[in-house]
């Protein structure tokens, strides 16, 4: 097992992205280096998920809600999650995160958003394994719910 701690993680990206270089001009980037959060960091994104979000994450009944609740469950946390102000935070950290400009990760291309997530979320390895756990119980649950074609 590696228990060294990563100090930054670089993305791919599969569309390279346009940045501002130094000569006025504009350069392709066609990868995003993310450094370790610090203190701050983490105290930014607590506050953007808020406590509600953390509950349903972090409960020991995560899995057997999601079971009973399914899309319902999901809806919640995407509501809460998904709304102007907490996605422009969360494009603001990563921006600070990366050493880039909020506009840069704005102009990130869907294609290379999740690996960028992925990346981000390995920073904190609780918190991704609860979501991963809490994704795949939905799954299950919503698969054994969905009518056959």
């Amino acid at each position: 097992m590696d228990t060294a701690l990563k100090t930054t993680v670089s993305v791919p990206l599969t569309v390279p992205v346009t940045v501002p270089a130094a000569d006025g001009k504009t350069a392709e980037r066609s990868s995003l280096t993310l450094r370790r959060p610090k203190t701050r960091h983490v105290k930014r994104l607590a506050a953007l998920i808020g406590a509600e979000v953390l509950d349903i994450l972090l409960s020991d009944d995560t899995a057997r809600a999601a079971k009973v609740e399914g899309r319902e469950l999901v809806g919640n946390v995407l509501r809460t999650l998904f709304n102007e102000d907490r996605l422009d935070g969360l494009t603001a950290l990563i921006a600070d995160l990366c050493d880039e400009d909020q506009a840069v990760i704005d102009d990130v291309d869907l294609v290379d958003l999740p690996a960028l997530l992925m990346a981000f979320g390995g920073f904190f390895p609780k918190l991704q394994s609860a979501a991963s756990g809490m994704l795949q119980a939905i799954s299950q649950s919503a698969a054994g719910t969905t009518p056959a074609p």
